[in-house]
């Protein structure tokens, strides 16, 4: 469990906005040197060391006073075939607990700003143990995010600016924000952007205004049909770990981000910034 930090105090909430900063394809203890990028377990450190102090700015300059942070899936690489096996930097069970350490210091420090609803995706691809040899998702909840979201709940227990949010045994959470109904996955179950959201509508049977997904390695912010007073839209966040190999061998790499999402009541998602992490 994590000491409080000194909290400083907190800027006068604007209620017609609200903010979320997404983190998606962490896959800690991958150590690879690309063309562009490199990443180890140390400098997975380094580039949260670099998110906080930027969306720290990006809370001055922005007046933030409560933050929303979702984590997208893919935190840790995972032993999903051989290839991932011989990128480990270590056990991927002890990947589980730094990762958590990683991400609960992350929250515990930036919790010094603003007040924060932390959101985990429970499933993702490259988290699942895939035990005694089962294909993709058929025993989905065999998933190391379900431990990662728990540590980090226990982690922040004595912290008040930090809530967690725990729905880890579904593909999907659901975000409030700015009056309107986001929900986020991490992507890897998807068929399909273009008809995404009204799929998942016509599933779940409700209405959905933004869906917030990970595993695409790539950004993308696209409107897929009109609501009442806005767009509704899927935006496809960057990833933390960066192109990789593989990614230069089919030319597809792209820089290592996050994104922070302003949304306005009424008007929906009204500005993106992205942190460049590399």
């Amino acid at each position: 469990m994590l000491p409080n930090p000194h909290f400083k105090p907190l800027r006068v909430e604007d209620k017609s906005k609200g903010y979320v900063l997404s983190i998606a394809d962490i896959h800690y203890n991958a150590v690879f040197k690309s063309v562009n990028n490199e990443y180890s377990p140390e400098i997975c450190i380094e580039r949260f060391q670099k998110l906080l102090s930027k969306t720290i700015v990006l809370i001055h300059r922005l007046g933030i006073s409560k933050l929303k942070v979702v984590t997208l899936g893919d935190d840790i690489q995972g032993i999903l075939r051989l290839t991932d096996v011989k990128l480990n930097d270590s056990a991927v069970v002890k990947a589980v607990v730094d990762i958590s350490k990683i991400i609960s210091h992350f929250l515990n420090e930036l919790s010094k700003y603003v007040e924060i609803e932390y959101y985990c995706v429970g499933r993702s691809n490259h988290s699942q143990t895939r035990p005694i040899g089962t294909r993709a998702s058929e025993l989905c909840a065999e998933d190391f995010e379900y431990i990662i979201g728990n540590y980090i709940n226990e982690c922040l227990a004595n912290n008040d600016r930090v809530e967690v949010h725990l729905d880890l045994e579904s593909d999907c959470i659901h975000i409030p924000i700015a009056g309107f109904n986001m929900v986020a996955m991490h992507g890897h179950t998807l068929r399909g952007i273009d008809s995404a959201i009204q799929n998942m509508e016509s599933i779940y049977n409700e209405d959905i205004d933004f869906l917030l997904v990970g595993h695409y390695h790539g950004m993308l912010e696209k409107s897929l049909s009109e609501g009442i007073t806005c767009d509704k839209e899927i935006l496809v966040c960057p990833s933390f770990v960066g192109s990789d190999p593989y990614a230069d061998s089919i030319f597809k790499g792209s820089k290592s981000a996050c994104k922070l999402f302003e949304f306005t009541e009424r008007e929906g998602h009204t500005a993106s910034f992205k942190i460049q992490l590399n």
